[in-house]
Protein backbone atom coordinates (compact mmCIF):
# COMPACT_ATOMS: atom_id res chain seq x y z
CA UNK A 1 0.00 0.00 0.00
CA UNK A 2 1.51 3.15 -1.28
CA UNK A 3 1.54 6.41 1.00
CA UNK A 4 -0.87 7.97 -1.11
CA UNK A 5 -3.62 5.23 -0.06
CA UNK A 6 -2.99 6.51 3.36
CA UNK A 7 -3.49 9.93 3.03
CA UNK A 8 -6.58 9.77 1.40
CA UNK A 9 -8.15 6.28 3.04
CA UNK A 10 -11.79 6.96 2.00
CA UNK A 11 -11.23 6.84 -1.53
CA UNK A 12 -9.24 3.87 -1.67
CA UNK A 13 -11.63 2.31 0.98
CA UNK A 14 -14.83 3.10 -1.77
CA UNK A 15 -13.03 1.72 -4.21
CA UNK A 16 -12.30 -1.35 -2.69
CA UNK A 17 -16.02 -2.32 -2.09
CA UNK A 18 -17.76 -0.74 -4.94
CA UNK A 19 -15.02 -1.51 -7.82
CA UNK A 20 -16.82 -5.10 -7.08
CA UNK A 21 -20.17 -5.31 -9.29
CA UNK A 22 -21.79 -7.60 -6.82
CA UNK A 23 -21.74 -4.57 -4.28
CA UNK A 24 -22.77 -2.26 -6.53
CA UNK A 25 -25.51 -4.43 -7.75
CA UNK A 26 -26.49 -5.12 -3.89
CA UNK A 27 -26.42 -0.83 -3.33
CA UNK A 28 -28.36 -0.15 -6.50
CA UNK A 29 -31.13 -2.92 -6.04
CA UNK A 30 -31.70 -1.74 -2.47
CA UNK A 31 -31.29 2.04 -3.11
CA UNK A 32 -32.51 2.85 -6.62
CA UNK A 33 -36.01 3.67 -7.31
CA UNK A 34 -38.15 0.56 -7.73
CA UNK A 35 -39.16 1.19 -11.05
CA UNK A 36 -35.68 2.40 -12.28
CA UNK A 37 -34.21 -0.67 -10.88
CA UNK A 38 -36.31 -2.82 -12.98
CA UNK A 39 -35.19 -1.35 -16.29
CA UNK A 40 -31.96 -1.93 -15.52
CA UNK A 41 -30.03 -6.07 -16.67
CA UNK A 42 -28.24 -6.97 -13.74
CA UNK A 43 -26.03 -9.06 -15.35
CA UNK A 44 -24.84 -6.33 -17.55
CA UNK A 45 -22.71 -4.28 -15.15
CA UNK A 46 -19.04 -3.46 -16.28
CA UNK A 47 -16.57 -1.63 -14.62
CA UNK A 48 -15.35 0.97 -16.71
CA UNK A 49 -11.85 1.73 -15.25
CA UNK A 50 -11.66 5.87 -16.40
CA UNK A 51 -11.76 8.27 -13.39
CA UNK A 52 -14.15 11.58 -14.48
CA UNK A 53 -12.62 13.44 -11.55
CA UNK A 54 -10.17 16.08 -12.03
CA UNK A 55 -6.61 15.71 -10.16
CA UNK A 56 -7.69 18.54 -8.14
CA UNK A 57 -10.96 17.63 -6.73
CA UNK A 58 -9.72 13.81 -6.05
CA UNK A 59 -8.58 14.44 -2.29
CA UNK A 60 -12.55 15.62 -1.90
CA UNK A 61 -14.02 13.38 -4.50
CA UNK A 62 -13.80 9.56 -5.88
CA UNK A 63 -15.64 7.99 -8.61
CA UNK A 64 -16.39 4.83 -10.11
CA UNK A 65 -18.55 4.40 -13.93
CA UNK A 66 -20.20 0.91 -14.39
CA UNK A 67 -21.58 0.30 -17.78
CA UNK A 68 -25.31 -1.44 -18.02
CA UNK A 69 -28.22 -1.94 -20.32
CA UNK A 70 -30.80 -0.08 -18.75
CA UNK A 71 -34.32 -0.53 -20.80
CA UNK A 72 -31.90 -2.96 -23.89
CA UNK A 73 -30.01 0.23 -24.30
CA UNK A 74 -26.49 1.28 -23.73
CA UNK A 75 -26.49 3.21 -20.70
CA UNK A 76 -24.12 4.07 -17.52
CA UNK A 77 -24.13 4.31 -13.72
CA UNK A 78 -21.89 6.82 -12.25
CA UNK A 79 -21.54 6.90 -8.58
CA UNK A 80 -19.58 10.16 -7.03
CA UNK A 81 -18.08 9.37 -3.51
CA UNK A 82 -18.02 12.67 -1.37
CA UNK A 83 -15.36 12.53 1.16
CA UNK A 84 -15.32 16.07 2.12
CA UNK A 85 -15.77 16.92 5.80
CA UNK A 86 -18.23 19.77 4.85
CA UNK A 87 -21.02 20.04 2.24
CA UNK A 88 -20.08 21.59 -1.15
CA UNK A 89 -23.05 22.94 -3.21
CA UNK A 90 -21.29 22.63 -6.41
CA UNK A 91 -21.81 19.19 -6.62
CA UNK A 92 -24.55 19.46 -9.27
CA UNK A 93 -21.82 20.75 -11.50
CA UNK A 94 -19.42 18.73 -10.82
CA UNK A 95 -21.85 15.80 -11.40
CA UNK A 96 -22.16 17.74 -15.02
CA UNK A 97 -18.70 18.51 -15.83
CA UNK A 98 -18.33 14.37 -15.21
CA UNK A 99 -21.41 13.15 -17.28
CA UNK A 100 -19.78 15.66 -20.34
CA UNK A 101 -16.49 13.83 -20.06
CA UNK A 102 -18.01 10.24 -20.08
CA UNK A 103 -20.45 11.22 -23.02
CA UNK A 104 -17.42 12.40 -24.79
CA UNK A 105 -15.44 9.55 -24.28
CA UNK A 106 -18.94 7.63 -25.46
CA UNK A 107 -18.86 9.71 -28.54
CA UNK A 108 -14.84 9.36 -29.13
CA UNK A 109 -15.49 5.21 -28.88
CA UNK A 110 -18.48 5.13 -30.86
CA UNK A 111 -18.07 7.51 -34.02
CA UNK A 112 -21.51 6.73 -35.71
CA UNK A 113 -23.50 7.19 -32.58
CA UNK A 114 -26.67 9.27 -32.89
CA UNK A 115 -27.74 9.08 -29.17
CA UNK A 116 -26.20 9.63 -26.06
CA UNK A 117 -26.71 6.80 -23.36
CA UNK A 118 -28.29 7.13 -20.10
CA UNK A 119 -26.23 8.12 -17.22
CA UNK A 120 -27.55 7.44 -13.71
CA UNK A 121 -25.79 9.70 -11.61
CA UNK A 122 -25.36 8.46 -7.77
CA UNK A 123 -23.35 10.53 -5.09
CA UNK A 124 -22.64 9.04 -1.52
CA UNK A 125 -21.92 11.56 0.73
CA UNK A 126 -20.80 10.40 4.55
CA UNK A 127 -19.56 13.93 5.75
CA UNK A 128 -20.20 15.29 9.46
CA UNK A 129 -22.38 18.03 8.16
CA UNK A 130 -25.62 17.08 7.36
CA UNK A 131 -26.80 17.44 3.78
CA UNK A 132 -29.19 20.42 2.83
CA UNK A 133 -30.51 19.09 -0.66
CA UNK A 134 -27.89 21.57 -2.48
CA UNK A 135 -27.04 19.13 -5.49
CA UNK A 136 -29.51 20.14 -7.57
CA UNK A 137 -27.76 22.40 -10.38
CA UNK A 138 -30.80 24.47 -10.55
CA UNK A 139 -30.19 25.87 -7.41
CA UNK A 140 -26.91 27.51 -8.34
CA UNK A 141 -28.86 30.18 -10.48
CA UNK A 142 -30.43 33.08 -9.43
CA UNK A 143 -33.19 33.83 -12.21
CA UNK A 144 -35.77 35.51 -13.47
CA UNK A 145 -38.64 32.98 -14.13
CA UNK A 146 -38.68 33.85 -17.96
CA UNK A 147 -34.68 32.80 -18.25
CA UNK A 148 -35.81 29.33 -16.10
CA UNK A 149 -36.27 27.28 -19.64
CA UNK A 150 -32.67 27.95 -20.61
CA UNK A 151 -30.89 26.46 -17.08
CA UNK A 152 -29.71 22.98 -17.84
CA UNK A 153 -30.60 20.65 -14.95
CA UNK A 154 -30.74 16.77 -14.05
CA UNK A 155 -32.02 14.87 -11.20
CA UNK A 156 -29.03 12.82 -9.18
CA UNK A 157 -29.54 9.72 -6.62
CA UNK A 158 -28.18 11.43 -3.00
CA UNK A 159 -27.53 9.24 -0.29
CA UNK A 160 -26.39 11.33 2.68
CA UNK A 161 -25.13 8.18 4.81
CA UNK A 162 -23.78 10.19 7.82
CA UNK A 163 -27.52 10.98 8.79
CA UNK A 164 -29.79 7.62 7.71
CA UNK A 165 -30.98 5.64 10.88
CA UNK A 166 -28.65 2.56 11.72
CA UNK A 167 -32.04 0.55 10.97
CA UNK A 168 -32.91 1.97 7.70
CA UNK A 169 -29.73 0.89 6.23
CA UNK A 170 -30.63 -2.00 3.82
CA UNK A 171 -28.22 -4.36 1.79
CA UNK A 172 -26.60 -7.31 2.29
CA UNK A 173 -24.18 -8.07 4.81
CA UNK A 174 -21.25 -6.63 3.44
CA UNK A 175 -23.19 -3.61 1.91
CA UNK A 176 -24.49 -2.78 5.49
CA UNK A 177 -21.13 -3.01 7.22
CA UNK A 178 -19.69 -0.83 4.44
CA UNK A 179 -22.54 1.48 4.87
CA UNK A 180 -22.48 1.54 8.99
CA UNK A 181 -18.32 1.81 8.72
CA UNK A 182 -18.55 5.16 6.88
CA UNK A 183 -21.49 6.20 8.98
CA UNK A 184 -19.87 5.86 11.63
CA UNK A 185 -16.17 6.59 11.07
CA UNK A 186 -15.94 9.94 11.45
CA UNK A 187 -18.35 10.22 14.27
CA UNK A 188 -17.54 9.73 18.81
CA UNK A 189 -19.75 6.83 18.68
CA UNK A 190 -17.78 4.71 16.48
CA UNK A 191 -16.20 2.98 19.48
CA UNK A 192 -19.48 1.99 20.20
CA UNK A 193 -20.69 0.49 16.83
CA UNK A 194 -17.45 -1.66 15.76
CA UNK A 195 -18.70 -4.88 17.47
CA UNK A 196 -22.17 -4.19 16.02
CA UNK A 197 -20.61 -4.07 12.49
CA UNK A 198 -17.78 -6.98 12.96
CA UNK A 199 -20.71 -8.81 14.30
CA UNK A 200 -22.26 -8.50 10.96
CA UNK A 201 -20.03 -10.89 9.47
CA UNK A 202 -20.54 -14.09 11.36
CA UNK A 203 -23.77 -14.08 8.99
CA UNK A 204 -21.57 -15.26 6.30
CA UNK A 205 -21.58 -18.77 5.40
CA UNK A 206 -18.16 -18.10 3.47
CA UNK A 207 -15.66 -17.72 6.08
CA UNK A 208 -12.91 -16.75 2.92
CA UNK A 209 -15.12 -13.89 2.15
CA UNK A 210 -15.85 -12.60 5.34
CA UNK A 211 -11.37 -12.52 5.96
CA UNK A 212 -11.10 -10.97 2.78
CA UNK A 213 -13.61 -8.32 3.89
CA UNK A 214 -12.52 -7.70 7.40
CA UNK A 215 -9.34 -7.45 6.64
CA UNK A 216 -10.20 -4.07 4.00
CA UNK A 217 -12.40 -2.88 6.80
CA UNK A 218 -9.48 -3.34 9.55
CA UNK A 219 -7.43 -1.41 6.99
CA UNK A 220 -9.70 1.11 6.62
CA UNK A 221 -10.17 1.49 10.22
CA UNK A 222 -6.42 2.02 10.69
CA UNK A 223 -5.76 4.14 8.10
CA UNK A 224 -8.12 6.90 9.63
CA UNK A 225 -7.14 6.83 13.25
CA UNK A 226 -4.37 9.55 14.34
CA UNK A 227 -1.10 8.43 15.75
CA UNK A 228 -1.46 10.05 18.96
CA UNK A 229 -4.80 7.35 19.43
CA UNK A 230 -3.68 4.25 17.75
CA UNK A 231 -2.69 2.64 21.06
CA UNK A 232 -6.10 3.35 22.51
CA UNK A 233 -8.04 2.63 19.02
CA UNK A 234 -6.24 -0.82 19.07
CA UNK A 235 -7.51 -2.03 22.15
CA UNK A 236 -10.75 -0.98 21.37
CA UNK A 237 -10.52 -2.84 17.87
CA UNK A 238 -9.32 -5.91 19.75
CA UNK A 239 -12.25 -5.68 22.44
CA UNK A 240 -14.37 -5.17 19.16
CA UNK A 241 -13.40 -8.33 17.45
CA UNK A 242 -14.03 -10.17 20.30
CA UNK A 243 -17.30 -8.83 20.81
CA UNK A 244 -18.11 -9.18 16.90
CA UNK A 245 -17.67 -13.18 17.16
CA UNK A 246 -15.56 -15.37 15.20
CA UNK A 247 -12.41 -12.91 13.92
CA UNK A 248 -9.11 -14.16 13.39
CA UNK A 249 -7.02 -12.25 16.00
CA UNK A 250 -4.08 -12.80 13.33
CA UNK A 251 -5.02 -10.42 10.74
CA UNK A 252 -5.60 -7.94 13.30
CA UNK A 253 -2.14 -8.15 14.53
CA UNK A 254 -0.51 -8.38 10.89
CA UNK A 255 -2.68 -4.72 9.98
CA UNK A 256 -1.54 -3.58 13.33
CA UNK A 257 2.27 -4.45 13.31
CA UNK A 258 1.79 -2.81 9.35
CA UNK A 259 0.52 0.46 10.78
CA UNK A 260 3.29 0.62 13.41
CA UNK A 261 6.38 -0.65 10.53
CA UNK A 262 4.72 2.52 8.42
CA UNK A 263 5.13 4.67 11.02
CA UNK A 264 8.71 3.99 12.13
CA UNK A 265 9.49 4.36 8.21
CA UNK A 266 7.70 7.43 8.13
CA UNK A 267 9.37 8.70 11.19
CA UNK A 268 13.10 7.34 10.03
CA UNK A 269 12.46 9.73 6.20
CA UNK A 270 11.87 13.05 8.59
CA UNK A 271 14.59 12.35 10.95
CA UNK A 272 17.36 11.70 7.87
CA UNK A 273 15.73 15.18 6.29
CA UNK A 274 16.37 16.67 9.52
CA UNK A 275 20.26 15.29 9.27
CA UNK A 276 20.09 13.00 12.43
CA UNK A 277 22.85 10.07 12.23
CA UNK A 278 21.60 6.30 11.39
CA UNK A 279 22.34 5.66 14.94
CA UNK A 280 19.69 8.19 16.46
CA UNK A 281 17.60 7.08 14.66
CA UNK A 282 18.06 3.40 15.28
CA UNK A 283 17.72 4.15 19.00
CA UNK A 284 14.44 6.14 18.17
CA UNK A 285 12.37 3.68 15.72
CA UNK A 286 14.64 0.55 15.97
CA UNK A 287 14.96 -0.03 12.32
CA UNK A 288 18.24 -1.23 11.17
CA UNK A 289 20.41 0.62 10.35
CA UNK A 290 20.93 -0.90 6.79
CA UNK A 291 17.33 -0.30 6.77
CA UNK A 292 17.91 3.63 7.35
CA UNK A 293 21.09 4.06 5.21
CA UNK A 294 18.55 2.62 1.93
CA UNK A 295 15.81 5.56 3.21
CA UNK A 296 18.49 7.69 3.60
CA UNK A 297 19.67 7.37 -0.38
CA UNK A 298 16.13 7.42 -1.44
CA UNK A 299 14.90 10.66 0.47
Amino acid sequence: MSIADYKNPHDRFFREIFGRPEMVLDFVKEYLPARVFSLLDPGSLENVKDSYVDKELSQHFSDLVYKASINGKPSFLYLLFEHKSYVDPMVGFQLLRNMVKIWETYLKQHKRARKLPFIIPLVIYHGRAKWKGVERLRSLFEVEPVLERYIPDFDSEFYDISHIPDEAIRGDVVSRAFLLLLKHVQNPDLFESLPGIFELFNKLSNTKRATEYIELFLRYLMSTVESSKRQAFTRQIEKSLEEGGRIMPTIADAILQEGIEREKLEAARKMTRMGMSAADIRKITGLPVEQIESIRKRS
